[in-house]
């Protein structure tokens, strides 16, 4: 029974320590994973800085397979070349090794009081008391973040206590399992039980973590300990593996230059340590090796491969293209590419590539308004067929940025990523039925054209200020969500409320006509479906402009039709000197 409790014990500190590293890293992520992705579209083909960045990211992510899955992401998506990819899945392998590092402390002296305070067992407690204050007694968002990161790493620290008191009983009452780690001489057999390890937990942190946990319970000697590690760091390649699958034949590349990066690696570490015991005799090799040994041999191993395949990237390169090769029909990259799952783990960069591909949704329904002025324009039909595939597009973006916002909303988001998912769900919604309205305008443009009738040069000229004023507003739109620019923000509301008025007067004036006989009935009705479908995309510009200020907080647009009332009301300040302007600008 005791021993079924220990075991039980081991698996629960396992749990603990996974959980306390995914807290520590959500934690860190929300605070630098706004500038992750910008930073990662930035990287050039210099491969130092490259190597920098994924060292960096993988630090934060407190994971190389978390980082090489991002990869893989932007590698799919087009945003990363394979060359550029390179660089940074070598610098994951490092910055990996912090977590190793930390839980190192362990090796202190104890006897020493100003050491003791460091040490794991001293630091869990104190973090998780600091950590939890943080979290339930502060209002700002950076100050719950730190205390996220607290909390996290008092659980690490504490997993890793829990594995290491349980696997030193658990170690004893299986001596089989003991021979598996303490007296493997076989370095094959020892490479494959580190890759096995760390494919299951599908962490090499936490794989490094548990042998090191093993090291301070029972006997492991540096020569059955080398060859684990070095197996750990090809175990946590299955990750990047799994997910390419289905990703494009680069995303695949990426992924196998991390696993060509570790086995090459590997191998030649093997053939230079037992070459030199063989040949010279490495004094520590039958020695004891506890976790700062094994912290400083993980951290040698990865810093002296990347040092070593640098030079060589191309060749890494050469071998994944030869490994996943071409086929005759090439791939057309998705519209969709940013929009994939293995950005979940890091929701703010999910939250931006949202942004990015909305920016590419606002192109397309643009391009419709202006394929409609140009087919009214020049009695063209065969526009309508354009027309009609930007629409059909625009609803694929509706149902791709929906399904993907919801599994955006499900994962764990700062406060900000929160109210950005949440307006943007509002947003995609508005820029579809920009879409449907062209495609209403189009429709009767085609009556328009196969009835052979012809507008009046007066109402031909009042469509030409409506389109031109839209035009204008969907650009200032757009941009203004592109470059979250709150001052375009402000400049849509008085444009909106002037093509109201425009759409009005040629309502006005096109009754006079019908009055007059200036104008056929036909004509008229057609008239009139066109600017009232051209207004009605004015309208959502103006629903596009609030969700952005909702996007980012800003309370005016908590309640959308009281901040719009007042300002139609009240026009205030700069809002009545732009309304003033776009009048005069878009004179009848």
């Amino acid at each position: 029974m005791d021993i079924a409790l220990q075991i039980l014990s081991l698996f629960g500190g396992l749990g603990m320590f996974l959980f306390g590293m995914n807290t520590m890293s959500t934690g860190l992520e929300r605070a630098a994973g706004d500038k992750l992705r910008q930073i990662m579209e930035k990287v050039t083909g210099n491969l130092f800085k490259s190597v920098i960045l994924g060292a960096v990211v993988a630090a934060l992510t407190q994971s190389s397979s978390a980082t090489t899955v991002m990869v893989v992401g932007f590698v799919n998506a087009g945003i990363l070349t394979l060359s550029q990819a390179v660089g940074i899945i070598m610098g994951a392998n490092i910055g990996t090794t912090i977590t190793a590092w930390i839980l190192s402390l362990n090796d202190l002296p104890g006897d020493v009081w100003y050491l003791a305070i460091v040490k794991p067992t001293t630091l869990a407690p104190v973090a998780i008391i600091l950590g939890a204050g943080l979290l339930f007694f502060c209002q700002k968002k950076n100050i719950k973040t730190i205390g996220e990161f607290l909390v996290g790493l008092g659980l690490i620290f504490i997993g890793m206590e829990y594995m290491s008191n349980s696997m030193e009983v658990v170690f004893n009452a299986i001596p089989s399992l003991q021979n598996v780690f303490a007296g493997q001489n076989n370095p094959v057999i020892g490479i494959l039980i580190g890759t096995g390890i760390t494919a299951i937990i599908q962490s090499s942190a936490a794989s490094v973590a548990m042998l090191q946990a093993v090291a301070s319970s029972t006997a492991v000697v540096f020569s059955s300990a080398f060859p684990i590690i070095m197996g750990q760091n090809i175990g946590t390649c299955v990750t990047a593996l799994l997910s390419s699958v289905g990703a494009s034949k680069n995303a695949k590349r990426a992924a196998m230059i991390h696993l060509y990066f570790n086995i090459i690696g590997t191998i030649v570490f093997m053939v230079v340590i037992y070459a030199l015991q063989y040949t010279l005799g490495l004094p520590f090799w039958h020695s004891a090796i506890n976790a700062t040994d094994i912290s400083i041999f993980h951290s040698i191993f990865n810093v002296a491969s990347t040092i070593m395949l640098l030079p060589f990237s191309r060749l890494l390169v050469w071998l994944a293209q030869k490994t996943i090769k071409d086929t005759k029909h090439e791939e057309t990259e998705s519209p969709f590419a940013l929009l994939d799952d293995r950005f979940l783990s890091t929701p703010s960069i999910a939250i931006n590539n949202v942004h990015t591909v909305m920016s590419n949704m606002c192109g397309v329904a643009k391009e419709n308004v202006m394929l409609c002025r140009k087919m009214i324009k020049n009695k063209d039909m065969s526009i309508s067929e354009k027309i009609l595939a930007n629409e059909e597009l625009l609803d694929e973006y509706e149902i791709n940025l929906t399904a993907y916002l919801t599994k955006v909303s499900d994962t764990q988001l700062s406060q900000s990523d929160n109210e950005k998912s949440a307006a943007y769900f509002h947003l995609v919604n508005n820029i579809e039925r920009i879409g449907d309205y062209c495609d209403n305008i189009r429709e009767s443009i085609e009556k328009l054209i196969n009835g052979k009738i012809q507008f009046s040069p007066d109402a031909e000229e009042g469509l030409k200020v409506l389109f031109n004023a839209v035009e204008n507003i969907m650009e200032l739109t757009f941009q203004a969500f592109t470059w979250d620019d709150i001052s375009l923000v402000c400049k849509i509301e008085p444009l909106e409320e002037v093509v109201d008025g425009i759409q009005e007067k040629l309502e006005r004036k096109h009754m006079k006509r019908l009055k007059s006989k200036k104008c056929s009935v036909e004509a008229g009705v057609i008239f009139l479906e066109i600017i009232s479908n051209v207004e009605r995309i004015s309208d959502h510009c103006s629903n596009i402009g609030v969700a952005i200020l909702q996007a980012r907080s800003d309370k005016r647009a908590l309640d959308r039709h009281e901040y719009l009332r007042r300002l139609h009301a009240e026009m205030p300040g700069e809002y009545r000197e732009d309304y003033e302007f776009y009048k005069h600008k878009y004179a009848l």
